[in-house]
């Protein structure tokens, strides 16, 4: 979703920076690279922030937040004057739930912490406000707590149980697998057919669609084709040996802005 919205927002030619965390790569992927890179696109877009920067002769090594986090995009941001409303940074960090590796690893609390406090200043101050932040992420009670409706607007995408025919989550897991099925060469029947069992059983969630997709395509066409077990499909056959393919249990998905 986070790709989607930056994809749509450089479209419309805005100035755009996309950050992911990932929590399998905790140790590279942290809250002290995240404002960095935004810096560093702030000064590549806006000639003043760049000036200030070199001349502030900032500290890039420290490794506390709020200092970088000061330093970096809340003093120049607020020495921003004059740019027009298509002009204005729009930043989007995703999957702000796996900050910090697995259930948030203790050596990396703190700056887990430290961030969240930094995002809800962005959300509190001022200068900071008319500069968009969009964030994606797991409705964890810290997050929740850090971003209450009164600052922030949430959207709430329903997975699971809750995912109903002609969500649009149904609908573009529908067009991811039509996408890879049909690069794999299968005919347009089959293609409907497939997306028919297996996008109910996604329950709106992406990464099931993806390894289902991924298993499939290892398996030769013919085989696709040729399989079945009386009623039973060989897209059933084979992406049950994948995964099992029963609803998900309900999860919701937040995005904050």
């Amino acid at each position: 979703m986070a790709a989607s919205i930056t994809s749509q927002l450089q479209y419309q030619k805005r100035r755009v920076t996309w950050f992911r965390f990932d929590r399998t790569k905790s140790t590279t992927i942290t809250t002290n690279a995240l404002w960095r890179v935004v810096a560093r696109d702030l000064a590549r877009w806006y000639p003043s922030i760049r000036q200030q920067l070199v001349q502030g002769n900032t500290e890039l090594s420290s490794s506390n937040i709020d200092n970088l986090f000061k330093t970096l995009i809340e003093e120049p941001l607020s020495a921003l004057r004059d740019i027009s409303h298509e002009e204005l940074p729009v930043i989007v960090i995703d999957a702000l739930d796996e900050c910090g590796g697995l259930r948030h690893d203790s050596s990396g609390m703190d700056n887990y912490e430290g961030l969240l406090h930094t995002l809800k200043r962005w959300a509190l101050v001022d200068c900071l406000r008319k500069f968009k932040l969009i964030i994606t992420s797991r409705p964890e009670d810290q997050i929740t707590q850090t971003f209450p409706e009164s600052i922030s607007i949430h959207v709430n995408i329903p997975s699971g149980n809750d995912v109903k025919p002609g969500d649009s989550a149904s609908k573009d897991i529908q067009a991811l697998l039509m996408s890879c099925f049909s690069a794999m060469g299968m005919d347009e029947a089959w293609v409907s057919d497939a997306c028919g069992y297996l996008v109910p059983r996604a329950a709106g969630m992406f990464i099931w669609a993806t390894t289902v997709a991924k298993f499939l395509k290892k398996i030769p066409n013919n085989a696709l084709i040729s399989s079945k077990q009386g009623n039973t499909s060989a897209v059933q056959i084979y992406s049950k040996n994948c995964i099992p393919c029963t609803p998900l249990s309900s999860e919701h998905h937040s995005m904050i802005s």
